[in-house]
């Protein structure tokens, strides 16, 4: 189990008789925890652990910043908020200046962190934080090797609209709603 996830796992309520690991990727981690149910009967808990991940709601002159990027995993070229993994000892908030920095060529100059929970809990150990970007100033660009994208901008008042329109993700629908609803865009 990484660092990140081993430090967030609550003690179970229901007894972990067994927790096993049966692949690592890199990417991620998964296996299952055989566990007693109430009932006095065991199941297996399949998970896949994720390193935790930031969005970024970044706003500049009443424009939201989107990247386009094609997503091989569901075949689809999608218009999202900037993304991407928070690095070990990385806060959401300095994730997400990176990030933001990297994937569209503006460093904020502030950072506020709408909210961070967990993601897909039915089977995924993966905490998800949104970060509000504000006061952004253009920089280079530092793209990943696997990173092929192009930032594109849309109006404050057409975000919730585009962010709703098909294709798109929850992380990109979660974001912007959240921000919408603390008054941020």
């Amino acid at each position: 189990m990484s660092n990140h996830a081993l430090a967030e796992l609550a003690d179970p309520e229901w007894p972990v008789i067994e927790s096993v690991t049966e692949y690592e990727t890199g990417w991620f981690t998964g296996g299952y925890d055989l566990v007693e149910q109430p009932d006095g009967s065991e199941k297996k808990y399949y998970w896949a652990e994720l390193a935790p991940a930031v969005v970024i709601v970044a706003v500049t002159d009443g424009q939201l910043l989107f990247v386009e990027q094609y997503r091989p995993t569901v075949r689809e070229t999608q218009l999202e908020l900037p993304a991407g993994i928070v690095e070990p000892g990385e806060s959401f908030r300095e994730a997400a200046a990176r990030e933001l920095r990297e994937e569209t060529g503006f460093a904020p100059a502030e950072t506020t962190l709408i909210q961070d929970f967990w993601c897909s809990t039915g089977l995924l150990r993966h905490r998800r934080g949104f970060v509000f970007a504000e006061d952004l100033t253009p920089v280079d660009r530092e793209l990943d090797s696997n990173e092929f994208l192009r930032p594109r901008a849309v109006t404050v008042e057409e975000a919730a609209t585009v962010a709703r329109s098909e294709p798109t993700n929850d992380a990109t629908v979660e974001g912007v709603l959240l921000a919408e609803k603390d008054g941020m865009l």
